[in-house]
């Protein structure tokens, strides 16, 4: 199989469905070389099923998982029982990117969907980025770009309205599955209930509902079971403030 792979070309190569090679290669274009090195960190798939906590707060890591598909979340649990929402892990992120740096985590992580995932250990990690200068310095702009996002998430829930932080939040997620082609015209999967957006948010789901009622009424987003479609994404962009994510360098190189 990897043989019959290597005779075709970097953009085939790149079109196959490993949405962690597309979102690298989307910020810099990758050789053959690299696309092959990268699907090696793929050689192993799980599953799991939804609804399950599969890290666990304060348990110590060992291993980088890549979701190849579905959706994640990560979160802490305080003495009392609640529970803090930090961030959705989409196809193609890594969980854990920090790991290289120190192995003793902060966060849980539960399925939000089923997902298929490739687990993967420090040495392989460590053994690509050091034979590769570019896929290392792509691996450290990805952490950039999340360490960025979870900044904003701060600014999102403490300074910005009910009705910004939910345009802001939805923006994100558009941008972050455009990246790696999971959207179609301006139309997206979203398997988040209310309850999750909510906690996310910081408001309450009867709140979340009515802002939710207004995007649509005002014509800005369509929902239809669990897809939602962004009807005027340069109005929403204005309304959240959005500065969209600082993932693709080749843009940042124009301007």
């Amino acid at each position: 199989m990897l043989a019959h792979q290597q005779h075709q070309n970097v953009s085939e190569l790149a079109s196959l469905n490993w949405p962690l090679i597309k979102k690298l290669n989307f910020s810099q274009q990758l050789d053959h070389k690299e696309i092959v090195s990268l699907r090696k960190l793929h050689e192993q798939t799980l599953v799991i099923e939804k609804h399950q906590d599969f890290l666990s707060q304060n348990n110590i890591r060992n291993q980088f998982i890549v979701i190849n598909q579905g959706w994640a979340c990560r979160y802490s649990t305080l003495s009392n029982g609640n529970r803090q929402l930090i961030n959705f892990y989409l196809p193609g992120d890594i969980i854990n990117p920090y790991t290289i740096a120190a192995t003793n985590g902060t966060h849980s992580v539960f399925s939000i969907t089923s997902l298929y995932i490739s687990p993967f250990d420090q040495e392989a990690l460590q053994q690509l980025l050091t034979l590769s200068p570019k896929l290392d310095s792509l691996y450290k702009q990805m952490i950039c770009a999340e360490e960025a996002m979870l900044a904003e998430h701060v600014v999102r829930v403490g300074r910005r309205s009910a009705y910004q932080r939910t345009i802001h939040l939805l923006l994100e997620l558009y941008q972050r599955l455009d990246i790696i082609g999971h959207t179609q015209q301006n139309t997206f999967n979203l398997p988040l209930t209310q309850e999750l957006l909510a906690d996310m948010l910081g408001m309450s789901i009867v709140h979340m509902n009515r802002t939710l009622h207004r995007l649509r009424d005002e014509d800005l987003i369509e929902t239809q079971s669990n897809k939602i479609s962004l009807l005027d994404i340069h109005k929403l962009e204005q309304l959240a403030e959005y500065q969209g994510i600082l993932l693709d360098t080749k843009l940042a190189a124009q301007g």
